[in-house]
């Protein structure tokens, strides 16, 4: 197997990079400049104080991503590496680059949505780490709204097969990080990150030696769909709001109710290479 990576130019995503060439057969990684910030307060109606908090998040965000991931965010030597221009994740361009370092297998984390005829040339062989819990949280900055909407319980990532849809594919797993009663937004989602990145590594290398089973998605009553569009800076100030209210703490005194409440599809469900979901709920 020759893995390909396709994924965006942060730390995060430079550090998923080298985890996962670490322990797989990466041969080329493309870089995608998506074009799109959630920190850009231009043209917002914020007060000055929220503007501040704003400020302060994303730079919250720069400076766990440093501390988690910032001494190993590189592409390691002997990968091929090339840059995606914003708009171009779908072009032939990215296809001739992964066809160039022979590249049967793609692995995607935080690009934009994939579509053909990128998706069509490696149909059935390409697979995403969603950062949110498929089907309840699907699209965009979707470890932050379960934040904002108080649950917790549904931040994690989801390791799936690429469809045409918006995280739709067959699940493969999903996982959830740790969550402590001292945790802010961003050492969660770090946590997440990593939790879904040793999750992308024992499902794709469990792919190179035989199948893994993948389970349809379900649709749960309380499925959401987060698009670009429906993000406003002032969320970031409910937030902070509902955390200095206690949001975390009360989470975690309830925790062992409300995570067995969620249904997943967890990892023994491949490693037994017998299909079974946690919980019964959801």
């Amino acid at each position: 197997m020759r893995i390909g990576i396709l994924t965006s130019n942060d730390t995060r995503h430079r550090y998923f990079v080298n985890r996962v060439a670490s322990a797989l057969p990466v041969v080329a990684v493309g870089l995608e400049d998506t074009g799109y910030s959630p920190a850009d307060l231009r043209n917002t109606d914020l007060t000055r104080d929220e503007a501040r908090a704003v400020i302060h998040h994303f730079s919250e965000r720069t400076r766990n991503e440093t501390l988690f991931f910032g001494e190993e965010a590189f592409v390691p030597e002997g990968v091929l590496s090339f840059t995606i221009k914003p708009g171009t994740l779908n072009e032939r361009s990215t296809i001739e680059c992964l066809e160039k370092a022979g590249v049967d297998f793609v692995i995607v984390y935080g690009t934009n949505l994939v579509r053909d005829p990128l998706l069509s040339a490696w149909s059935g062989r390409m697979v995403n780490m969603h950062l949110g819990l498929s089907p309840y949280y699907r699209g965009t900055a979707t470890n932050f709204y379960p934040l904002l909407n108080e649950e917790p319980e549904y931040v994690g990532a989801t390791i799936h097969w690429i469809d045409p849809g918006i995280d739709t594919g067959p699940i493969l797993r999903h996982c959830r990080p740790a969550i402590t009663a001292d945790d802010m937004p961003h050492t969660i989602g770090c946590k997440a990150i990593r939790e879904g990145i040793e999750s992308m590594i024992s499902v794709v290398g469990a792919l190179g030696t035989g199948s893994v089973p993948a389970f349809p998605q379900w649709k749960p009553a309380n499925a959401k769909l987060y698009l670009r569009k429906d993000y406003h800076p002032r969320q970031v100030v409910e937030l902070y709001r509902k955390l200095e209210a206690g949001l975390i703490p009360r989470f975690v005194q309830e925790a062992g109710r409300r995570l067995q409440a969620v249904r997943l599809v967890e990892a023994h469900a491949f490693h037994d290479r017998v299909g079974v979901l946690s919980a019964v709920h959801g």
